[in-house]
């Protein structure tokens, strides 16, 4: 117990500064822009605008967290004989880092809701959305949100460990060929689409989920469903499992092999 409060002290002390730019950054893109652009436009709608420029921040939340867990591990491996050679196993160290990517990430999002629901008090459109839906929908975007960053932040891990596995052998191109096999592997991936390949494995355990009526109109707008992260009314718990199951392994090896050839 007493590894994992130093480590989260030492991760909160390395990465402070990066939610303060994050929450800086959220405040004047959410508040900021809708009032910089009500001086220009006086119809401009505050609210509705807010609301769009939040699901386009959604969009790019899954690179800020990206970002973070790189810059994280990017910092500590400037001292790897540091930050490596402790009595912790490489699961907490890497494994700490991951979770403050996430959850950093997440009080971002968690502040930009916030941010929504204090316009939404000020400047409400209830022909737009009510408070209640509001709060409905921000629930809704940030539970999907959560699980997405976190998976994508272990397959990032198992990039980045082959980048330092093939780096003493390749050098300067192990970039460019890590880059490489992560896009050949996001087509292979594509061809072989995720419904395709929940199709073929048995499901059970099905749960519906409420989707909000409001929600749902969104679709039928332009460009509006890549910005509210909708998915099936239904989810199955076979798949919760496969993709926990594909998770964890995936985490697993990559910190093995980071352990076996890259530690000092």
């Amino acid at each position: 117990m007493n590894q994992l409060k130093g480590l989260i002290k030492k991760e909160w002390m390395l990465m402070r500064f990066w939610l303060v730019v994050l929450f800086i950054l959220n405040t004047l893109g959410i508040v900021g822009i809708p009032l910089l652009l009500r001086t220009w436009i006086d119809d401009v709608p505050i609210f509705k605008t807010a609301v769009i420029l939040a699901g386009i921040w959604l969009v790019f939340s899954h690179l800020i967290a990206i970002l973070l867990f790189i810059v994280s591990l990017q910092l500590d491996m400037k001292r790897p004989d540091i930050w490596l050679h402790t009595e912790s196993s490489i699961y907490k160290l890497i494994g700490t880092k991951l979770a403050f990517a996430t959850v950093l990430t997440s009080l971002s999002l968690l502040w930009i809701e916030l941010l929504l629901v204090i316009l939404q008090a000020v400047n409400s459109d209830p022909e737009f959305m009510t408070f209640g839906q509001l709060l409905e929908m921000k629930v809704y975007v940030f539970i999907g949100i959560f699980f997405s960053i976190l998976l994508n932040l272990i397959i990032v891990l198992f990039f980045w460990v082959i980048y330092h596995l093939i780096r003493p052998y390749v050098k300067g191109f192990s970039i460019i060929i890590t880059f490489f096999l992560f896009i050949v592997s996001s087509i292979i991936w594509s061809m072989n689409s995720t419904i395709e390949l929940f199709e073929k494995f048995p499901r059970f355990g099905g749960i519906n989920i409420p989707i909000p009526e409001f929600i749902q109109r969104f679709r039928s707008y332009e460009n509006y469903e890549d910005l509210t992260f909708l998915v099936g009314p239904t989810i199955y718990v076979s798949e919760i499992i496969f993709i926990t199951a594909f998770a964890i392994i995936l985490f697993w090896v990559s910190a093995l092999w980071f352990d076996k050839k890259v530690r000092i």
